[in-house]
């Protein structure tokens, strides 16, 4: 029976650190998992952000045949060894970021569930099949959407404003309660930032039991890193004010770098001092 774990999201939850505790530890992990990330599914993940605006577009059904294909077609050009469990981590498998190119929720992340179901089952045929949804409480989901916003694109819209629009967004037990819904008989597995933050692996803590590991290999592992800080409102403040002028991409970035690299810099000394 092949082994698979899907995880899909959220954005936002700590998926950026648990994919770093896998790159950071591929070497171990390489004899027991397969580990596929974005970089080896761009393919995938644009299909499945696409999805994201697909009912207002009125091409629902066509997006979501389209993402079936690209899934099926990963599986297919995906080799595993004897004893080796297919670990995919991907956070657009829930579609777009809220917040980017008009979309305001998660509204595409059961259906999607539901299709990645049904093409792993038709691929593998026998399999042992979880998916892993990373999670975090509501307020601070919508803290944390809206600094990233900021951070890396053109958003002017203030945290009140955006705090209104997007609470839908931040609601993810409402979104699990659907895919919950989606998969069913499956049952996804949920995990909270807050229950995982303090944890040696931090949000990969729920990730390792499902690996059934060797207990030598998990004592080789090497703890993820914390790779997004948190804006404060100075910054915040500022970032926003960038996003008003008149800049290119490219410009705007650099200067937001440069921004929050002396601030921090800053910080660190002041700390020290």
């Amino acid at each position: 029976m092949t082994r698979v774990i899907i995880h899909a999201g959220f954005h936002k939850t700590g998926t950026t650190s648990l994919q770093r505790f896998l790159e950071i530890n591929a070497k171990a992990l390489a004899p027991h998992v397969r580990v596929i990330l974005k970089p080896q599914m761009e393919d995938v993940a644009s299909c499945a952000r696409d999805c994201s605006n697909a009912s207002r577009l009125g091409f629902n059904t066509v997006k979501r045949a389209t993402f079936r294909r690209r899934f099926a077609d990963l599986l297919q050009r995906t080799s595993l060894e004897s004893g080796q469990t297919l670990l995919i981590s991907c956070e657009a498998l829930v579609g777009r970021m809220p917040g980017r190119d008009n979309v305001v929720a998660f509204d595409a992340a059961a259906g999607l569930a539901k299709d990645m179901v049904k093409v792993a089952e038709k691929h593998f045929g026998d399999l042992d099949l979880t998916l892993l949804y990373t999670t975090r409480e509501q307020a601070s989901w919508i803290r944390s959407a809206y600094s990233h916003l900021l951070h890396q694109s053109k958003f002017t819209m203030s945290e009140d404003a955006f705090t209104k629009e997007f609470s839908r967004a931040g609601d993810l037990d409402a979104i699990m309660a659907r895919i919950t819904e989606a998969i069913a008989p499956r049952t996804p597995i949920k995990s909270q930032l807050e229950d995982t933050a303090l944890e040696t692996f931090g949000p990969a803590s729920a990730l390792l039991p499902l690996l059934d590991l060797p207990a030598d290999v998990v004592a080789a592992l090497e703890p993820g890193k914390h790779l997004n800080q948190q804006l404060d409102a100075f910054e915040k403040s500022k970032l926003q004010d960038f996003n008003t002028q008149d800049m290119t991409d490219t410009e705007l970035s650099q200067i937001k770098r440069r921004f929050l690299r002396k601030r921090r810099n800053r910080k660190k000394r002041q700390e020290n001092d």
